[in-house]
């Protein structure tokens, strides 16, 4: 599997939900203890990061890629509404499934790094599905340029990566530990991503919670329609099959 880059997408409208774009970048330690109770808590920032913390955000990736697997939740701004997506991501087959809910409609979805297919009317809304209905789905190709849904599902696509960032680069680069937080009771670190050279994404339009561990539990970034935060559940690795559609 090709190894994917720093994170920098941009959106605008399409298919069932549709929203505004934006252009992001992803960045990549004795650090302070993650928060909650410790000392990361009381300090103040934003500042550079230790050689540890620029550790653990360049394993973040990694580490989903290693595990195989993550589920997610977000609710993504659009011109019609804020859609909620319930899914998972498959990173070691590169495919994605999530149900997608607006206005109380639902639909089923899947999506790799070039195609997205719907079924509309399919998926409880509550629960991830487990594999793509039997029946044909509408299929397009994935375009982050025209649909503020496609940059999301590219950003979680592009949180997997088959080896660790350049922590020594991430540690003079303008990421930023922000503040200690916690995710469901998890103490986490939060740090801005830096500046994104390919794109020219501006440093702090994503933002990372990296538990004690390295995995990533939270990721935001910015689209003009408003911030869009996605929380993400390590796994041991869950297949996700994929669609006719996709190949």
């Amino acid at each position: 599997m090709r190894r994917r880059g720093w994170i920098a997408v941009g959106a605008v409208a399409l298919l069932l939900l549709v929203g505004a774009g934006a252009t992001l970048a992803w960045s990549g330690a004795e650090a302070p203890a993650p928060a909650g109770e410790g000392s990361a808590v009381a300090e103040a920032g934003p500042r550079p990061l230790t050689a540890d913390e620029a550790e653990r955000l360049a394993v973040a990736r990694f580490l989903a890629f290693r595990d195989g697997s993550r589920t997610f939740e977000t609710a993504v701004p659009t011109a019609e509404g804020t859609v909620t997506l319930r899914g998972r991501f498959d990173h070691r087959g590169g495919v994605g499934i999530a149900t997608a809910v607006l206005d109380g409609e639902s639909a089923v979805i899947t999506w790799d790094d070039a195609l997205f297919v719907g079924w509309t009317g399919a998926g409880s809304g509550e629960e991830v599905p487990t594999a793509p209905p039997a029946a044909p789905g509408a299929a397009r190709p994935l375009d982050p340029t025209e649909s503020s849904i496609d940059a999301v599902l590219v950003l979680l696509l592009n949180l997997g990566a088959d080896r660790p960032d350049n922590a020594q680069l991430l540690e003079t680069s303008d990421a930023r530990w922000l503040r200690g937080d916690d995710v469901d009771g998890t103490a986490v670190d939060v740090f801005s991503g830096p500046t994104d050279a390919a794109s020219g994404a501006a440093g702090g339009t994503t933002r990372f919670w990296i538990d004690e561990s390295g995995a990533l539990r939270r990721f935001e970034a910015d689209l003009p329609a408003g911030a869009v935060s996605i929380d993400l559940n390590p796994e041991e690795h869950v297949a996700v099959p994929r669609a006719p559609e996709l190949g």
